[in-house]
């Protein structure tokens, strides 16, 4: 898209055309989906199945997953998808947070595949909007953007 032409300044960004032109929409978007459906729910759970010891269905899910310490690695993956969530919707470290959750999906996804479940196309999902945050950032209307976060390296003065 054209912006501009010749050694002259663009033309002054409405702010909402700068968010519409950002990943900042799905980076929201799929943070509010991911802290509403998931997130809140999962660190309740957690919380009553550490202090106040009820059972809680992701743990029997963990163990038949063949995972390590299902009674601690399902309390983990449900604070970090809270941690995820709200780092994506105020998008801070997005880039970080997609990383560290990269793997956190990619084994759900694998567990739903084998388990024939049929929510194997929102971890596909969740996974195509991992790597497409992990690969382009925050986008202009974030945390990230306010401090400049991610720019690498410092620009030479003259």
């Amino acid at each position: 898209m054209l912006e501009y032409t010749g050694s002259g300044p663009a033309a002054a960004q409405s702010p909402l055309s700068s968010l519409l032109q950002t990943a900042a929409v799905l980076r929201i978007g799929t943070g509010l989906l991911l802290m509403t459906r998931y997130g809140i729910s999962a660190v309740q759970n957690a919380y009553h199945f550490f202090f106040h010891e009820t059972p809680w269905a992701w743990v029997p899910a963990f163990h038949e997953a063949g995972m390590p310490q299902a009674h601690l690695l399902a309390p983990i993956v449900a604070i970090l998808i809270v941690g995820v969530a709200l780092s994506w919707i105020i998008g801070f470290l997005t880039r970080l947070f997609a990383f560290v959750f990269l793997p956190v999906v990619i084994t759900t996804l694998v567990v739903l595949h084998n388990a024939g479940s049929p929510r194997v196309e929102a971890a596909w999902l969740y996974l195509i909007i991992t790597v497409t945050l992990l690969l382009f950032g925050s986008g202009t209307v974030s945390v990230d953007q306010l401090f400049r976060l991610g720019e690498g390296g410092s620009k030479k003065r003259r």
